[in-house]
C-alpha cells in the first residue's frame, strides 16, 4: 500500500514538472525545435502555427491497446486520468482482444472514453468502415471516434490515402453523428496530412516538450507527449496525452444526445476564450 501511494505521488510529481516545463517553453519565443524521437520528415510545404495551449491546469490522459494488456482502471481513475482512448480495430478484419474489456470498464470508473481504429491505407476502406461500426457502440457523453493514421504502403500514394480517409471519415461522421478526430504523429502529418483536413481536429504524437506544429488552416486539440509513460495499474509502458482546453470543452466534443447537432463552433469559441485567457495572463 505504501508503495502504491509513493508511485501516485511521483507520477503526479512528474506530470505536474513537465506540464510547467511544456508551459513555459511556449512562453518563451525562438526556441530551437527538438527533435527528440522525430524520424526524418519531408520539409513542410505550408504555413504552420507554433500554438501554447497546454497549462498547468490541462487535463491528462491515456491510450490503450492490446499492449497493456489487463488495466486496472480503478488505479489509473486515481492518477487524475481523465480520458482515455481505446483501440478497437485495425485493417478490415483485426480486433483488440482488450477492447471489450476496457471499454466497459473505462466506463464504471468514470474515465471519459472513446475509441479508435488503427487505418492501413491499402485495405478495403468500406471493410474498416464495417468493422469499426460493428464493433464501437458509442453513447451520449462518449469522445468522438479516432482514425489512427501513420503508416502508407509504398505503392498507395498520398492522393489514395487521403481520398480513403475522406471516405472513412464522412461515413463515420454520418453513422454517429459527430465529427472523428484524425490521430498521428508529427512527421507523417508534415509529409502527408496537413492542409487536407482542415475540418477535422487533430490529436498529434510529438514525443519533446515542444507542443505540436500544425498547418494554419488546420486544428489540434490533443497532444500525445510520451509513449513510456508509467501509472498505477498499468503494467507496460503507456501512452500520455493532454488535451488543449478544459472539462468543458472535452464534454462539448462529445457524442451528443439524440436530435442535438454537434457543437463545433461552440468548441473553437471555447478554446479561442481559454487562449485568450492564457495571453492575458502571460502579460500580467
Amino acid at each position: 500500500m505504501m508503495f502504491s501511494l509513493l508511485n501516485l505521488a511521483i507520477q503526479k510529481l512528474t506530470y505536474s514538472s513537465l506540464l510547467l516545463l511544456v508551459w513555459l517553453t511556449g512562453a518563451v519565443s525562438g526556441h530551437p525545435e527538438s527533435t527528440t524521437n522525430e524520424p526524418t520528415a519531408a520539409k513542410s510545404t505550408g504555413a504552420t502555427t507554433k500554438t501554447t495551449l497546454i497549462t498547468p491546469s490541462s487535463l491528462k490522459g491515456i491510450d490503450v491497446s492490446k499492449w497493456q494488456k489487463e488495466v486496472d482502471w480503478d488505479q489509473v481513475k486515481g492518477a487524475d486520468v481523465s480520458f482515455a482512448f481505446v483501440k478497437a480495430t485495425q485493417d478490415d478484419y483485426r480486433l483488440d482482444p482488450y477492447f471489450g474489456r476496457n471499454w466497459e470498464e473505462t466506463k464504471r470508473v468514470g474515465i471519459k472514453r472513446g475509441a479508435y481504429h488503427f487505418f492501413i491505407p491499402a485495405a478495403p476502406v468500406q471493410g474498416q468502415i464495417d468493422l469499426f461500426i460493428n464493433t464501437v457502440a458509442l453513447e451520449p457523453g462518449d469522445l468522438p471516434p479516432v482514425l489512427d493514421v501513420e503508416v502508407i504502403e509504398k505503392h498507395t500514394s498520398g492522393t489514395e490515402m487521403r481520398r480513403s480517409m475522406h471516405i472513412w471519415l464522412e461515413a463515420i461522421t454520418k453513422h454517429y453523428g459527430v465529427k472523428p478526430i484524425i490521430y498521428t504523429n508529427q512527421n507523417f502529418y508534415r509529409r502527408w496530412l496537413q492542409g487536407h483536413f482542415k475540418d477535422y481536429h487533430f490529436w498529434i504524437a510529438r514525443y519533446n516538450t515542444i507542443e505540436p506544429e500544425i498547418h494554419q488552416e488546420d486544428k489540434w486539440l490533443f497532444w500525445q507527449y510520451s509513449d513510456t509513460g508509467r501509472l498505477p495499474g498499468v503494467r507496460a509502458a503507456i501512452d500520455l496525452n493532454f488535451f488543449a482546453g478544459d472539462m468543458n470543452t472535452l464534454n462539448m466534443m462529445c457524442v451528443p444526445p439524440k436530435l442535438t447537432p454537434y457543437p463545433e463552433k461552440l468548441i473553437i469559441a471555447e478554446l479561442e476564450q481559454l487562449k485568450v485567457g492564457k495571453q492575458l495572463t502571460l502579460a500580467q
